[in-house]
């Protein structure tokens, strides 16, 4: 019988990866200390949104509860007195002074540590600076279990490089890099990784495997900023600049992201405090310090773009109608964590503009919110697409024209709309 595996944090990260092991037939228990998030999966109800063979994320969530390979708890000691292998995908979050906030992680270690057994494997496969493995998780674990890590337990960090959305498929086709505490334990942490990954990527340094991931989240904030600049430069020439990047990507060397209104979710923007935290080296990560800065200010600049441009057609922005499509914090997402679309509509708050907002797949609920597209559209004078969603109604330019006021302004943030359509149907288009 296959050993039963712990998997402590059940968010976007840790419920994927418990469904993905499940999936594999590994009995897996979950353990998150939010009660009201258990209970929730125990009903078989979550709104994290991920396709996998055809089902999606709750109704694989169902069938692994139904078939007995997935079982949700709030207790350390019910997981871990069946668990002989740990997997830990509790994050650190970034306070708003650019701090790194250690205390769910920290309680996550110490309550493992407590009910740590000789011979248990431990993962973490949180996004950390380097030397945390190192220097806090396991001196955590060893002060509470009165164990060694090498010795009595085995304890390893593996980078987590899904992408929401993808998360099923990155989880076990993306190759995936592990590092232990000595040799013993990268043998078990491989192991334990090669039950779902098709390709174990062994490190001799836990601390390369912990910056590793970092650096691959904050190479896509600098890309970011960069085509960010590169999109506001293009319109100025009257250059379409989706144009442009797909011509600059048949260089087989050259990979630039889209631009888009900021850089949402729990990864990218929280990468550089991450390296920057560490004995204060900030001083080294200058590009990347002002890379940070432009994606922040990002929802700003393109409010600004919208207000030039409404007022371009004769309106006062003050009493313009904007329509924001897509509060996710990236395409095809319905997470909100620092979601771009957020700040715009905080930023429209404070200036007391009308606005309303309309995503197919978000269940967010706040002042300006429609549930219908028409309702949405109806007589707005703004509308900014903030995400790109599986859904055909906004591509059909004649409905939204009649819908919207007169001299249409769109505000395009993932070159969604064919800009040459749109123009010669009326609409004033801004590509950025």
């Amino acid at each position: 019988m296959e050993p039963t595996i712990a998997i402590i944090g059940l968010g976007f990260v840790g419920l994927p990866l418990s469904l993905v092991y499940a999936s594999k037939g590994y009995s897996v228990i979950g353990v998150d200390t939010n009660q009201q998030l258990i209970a929730k999966l125990k009903l078989g109800q979550t709104n994290i949104c991920e396709p996998w063979n055809e089902k999606t994320l709750q109704e694989s969530l169902i069938e692994s509860l139904q078939n007995g390979f997935f079982y949700p708890t709030c207790s350390y000691e019910e997981a871990l007195s069946k668990a002989t292998e740990i997997i830990i995908t509790v994050g650190i979050p970034v306070l708003s002074d650019g701090s790194l906030d250690y205390r769910m992680f920290d309680i996550a270690a110490m309550t493992l540590g407590r009910f740590l057994k000789p011979g248990m494997t431990v993962l973490l496969r949180s996004t950390v600076p380097p030397y945390t493995t190192r220097n806090r998780f396991k001196p955590l674990l060893e002060d509470q279990s009165h164990l060694s890590a090498g010795k009595d337990f085995y304890l390893g960090y593996a980078s987590e490089r899904m992408a929401e959305g993808k998360a099923y498929e990155e989880l076990t086709s993306m190759p995936t890099p592990v590092a232990g505490i000595n040799e013993t334990s990268l043998t078990k942490c491989s192991a334990l990784l090669s039950k779902i990954c098709c390709e174990v990527v062994p490190s001799k340094s836990m601390e390369v495997v912990e910056m590793s991931k970092v650096v691959e989240n904050l190479s896509r904030d600098v890309n970011i900023a960069m085509v960010n600049e590169y999109a506001q430069y293009a319109h100025s020439l009257d250059i379409d600049i989706s144009q442009v990047i797909a011509v600059a990507n048949t260089h087989r060397r050259v990979n630039l992201l889209s631009p888009g209104p900021g850089v949402g979710g729990y990864c990218i923007p929280n990468a550089y405090y991450y390296l920057a935290g560490v004995e204060s080296r900030c001083d080294h990560l200058s590009v990347c310090h002002m890379s940070r800065k432009m994606n922040d200010l990002r929802p700003s600049t393109i409010l600004s773009i919208a207000e030039n441009e409404v007022k371009k057609v004769g309106k006062d922005p003050s009493s313009a109608h904007f329509a924001l499509y897509g509060i996710g914090m990236k395409d095809y997402s319905n997470d909100l964590r620092l979601s771009p679309s957020l700040e715009i509509i905080k930023l429209l708050k404070e200036k007391k503009y009308q606005y309303r907002f309309f995503d197919p797949i978000n269940p967010w609920e706040d002042v300006g919110r429609c549930e219908h597209i028409n309702e949405f559209l109806e007589g707005a004078d703004c509308l900014l697409i903030l995400n790109r969603h599986d859904d055909e109604s906004i591509h059909r330019l004649d409905k939204i024209k009649k819908l919207m006021s007169s001299r249409p302004v769109i505000i395009d943030t993932r070159s969604f709309i064919d800009m040459e359509k749109a123009r010669k149907k009326g609409f004033f288009i801004f590509r950025c």
